[in-house]
């Protein structure tokens, strides 16, 4: 999503996932249209469980933010909110897996509950932002603080963040400004729903031949290292 213009998150987006409490967990569901809401997984999560509606999911392309090598074979492709504390949790693990392995890369794509998370999407339009002004290393380097400072999330961290990375902050938050963001965004969710994402973090690993495995919540790095290894032999 690097390359997509940014937009506003001022005007109130119209709710329309309602999250709904099942077993100490609360899972989205849709009715339709536009922006929503919900809420984290709990922090064990799962592997595998419903299938992947393949017709709604975008194989990884060039619009999309990439950590690790951009030619590996497996992708994993993550579906987060900026302020979902199971996120934080899952956010260095997938850092060491991609740094163990070169075959594999991460793909970042949001997913804002916003009905519980209030800077969920503001932290959204804030990093395609940080994309658009300071590429793909600016993206991540936003990830990055925005996970490790959470309670801080808001316009003093984002404004610190485009200063570390050398970005006009006046740039920076024309960007924020910019309405047409909230459409970016928009796609990503609509697709982590479509795809069968009941709440974040919601992951889809891609393997080399293509096949699509799901698996939902923080899970620990011994579980998602045996799915990657799964996922390259078959």
């Amino acid at each position: 999503m690097a390359a997509k213009t940014s937009g506003s998150y001022g005007i109130p987006i119209a709710i329309v996932i309602a999250g709904l409490l099942i077993g100490g967990s609360i899972f989205l569901s849709r009715t339709g249209g536009s922006v929503a809401s919900g809420a984290t997984f709990s922090g064990s999560g799962h592997a595998g469980g419903g299938g992947v509606a393949s017709s709604e999911f975008r194989m990884p392309d060039d619009m999309d933010h990439v950590r690790g090598n951009p030619d590996a074979a497996i992708s994993i492709v993550e579906f987060s909110d900026f302020e979902c504390p199971f996120c934080a949790r899952l956010h260095p693990t997938l850092q060491r897996i991609v740094d163990e392995n070169e075959d594999v890369k991460w793909i970042y794509r949001h997913f804002p509950l916003s009905s519980i998370h209030f800077r969920a999407l503001g932290s959204a339009v804030a990093s395609e932002c940080m994309a658009r002004l300071g590429g793909n290393a600016g993206f991540w380097t936003f990830a990055d603080a925005a996970f490790s400072n959470q309670s801080h999330l808001g316009d003093a961290l984002y404004e610190e963040v485009a200063r570390t990375m050398g970005v006009d902050i006046e740039e920076f938050q024309s960007c924020r400004n910019d309405r047409s963001i909230t459409a970016d965004i928009q796609e990503d969710l609509d697709e982590a729903v479509g795809t069968g994402g009941r709440g974040t973090p919601y992951v889809i690993v891609v393997s080399p031949s293509g096949e699509l495995v799901p698996f939902s919540g923080a899970l620990p790095y011994e579980q998602i290292s045996s799915l990657i290894s799964q996922v390259r032999n078959n």
